[in-house]
């Protein structure tokens, strides 16, 4: 998203009373010579979204032990993830940072910690340069009812089920609903999909995964 684009998304949220952030995922990699973070401009999420998906197994209460662990690894059985967590936040110009690698996975300190009420929100390289497909490379491939695991620090296993797979485009993404708090204890994985547009270098979807804690 050019520079001045972004300023004035930026402006126009804070004249609403609004904080702002970015949606910040990376492309690169199946492109050789194609890098690069894209960012969406939202104002941060004030309030619970009221679309939040049922989960399965409700888990309401949170746990506090769980919460104060730091999380090390997340684990997709089906598409064959077991990968290091970085902590990060957001960058002075409001954008989320994004992964330095292609095997990474980033978790996001705006966002919730497994065991704590709320959305635990992730994001990792769809590909990489001079790498190829990275980390959420086949997060395409998920389907409701699939497992994900969140290992803390002390070796527990926080598991959570695939509720949704979403596709959506670009310029119109309901981020709030993506990053915000959810009533549930949820977790969210994002990377980009579609189109890489080598102009603007830029994929034209982003790949939105929810799911939701159960107990086990």
């Amino acid at each position: 998203m050019p520079k001045r684009l972004l300023y004035v998304m930026a402006v126009l949220f804070l004249m609403a009373g609004a904080a702002v952030i970015s949606l910040a995922l990376d492309v690169g990699g199946g492109h050789k010579e194609d890098s690069e973070p894209l960012a969406v401009g939202t104002p941060l999420p004030t309030q619970v979204p009221t679309n939040a998906p049922p989960t399965p197994t409700p888990v309401q209460q949170g746990d506090p032990r769980l919460a104060a662990l730091a999380i090390q690894r997340l684990v997709v059985p089906r598409i064959g993830i077991n990968a290091p967590i970085v902590v990060l936040g957001i960058l002075p110009d409001g954008t989320m940072a994004s992964p330095k690698g292609p095997t990474e996975v980033a978790w996001y300190t705006f966002s919730s910690k497994p065991g704590e009420v709320g959305n635990v929100v992730m994001s990792g390289h769809l590909d990489y340069i001079n790498y190829g497909a990275a980390v959420f490379y086949r997060l395409r491939d998920l389907r409701p009812g699939d497992e994900l695991q969140v290992v803390l620090e002390d070796g527990t296993q926080v598991n959570y089920a695939v509720e949704s797979v979403t596709a959506y485009d670009e310029a119109t993404a309901p981020i709030a609903d993506i990053v915000g708090r959810t009533p549930n204890e949820a977790i969210t994985l994002i990377t980009c999909a579609g189109s890489f547009d080598r102009t603007s270098r830029e994929y034209n979807k982003r790949l939105v995964v929810r799911g939701a804690r159960v107990l086990g």
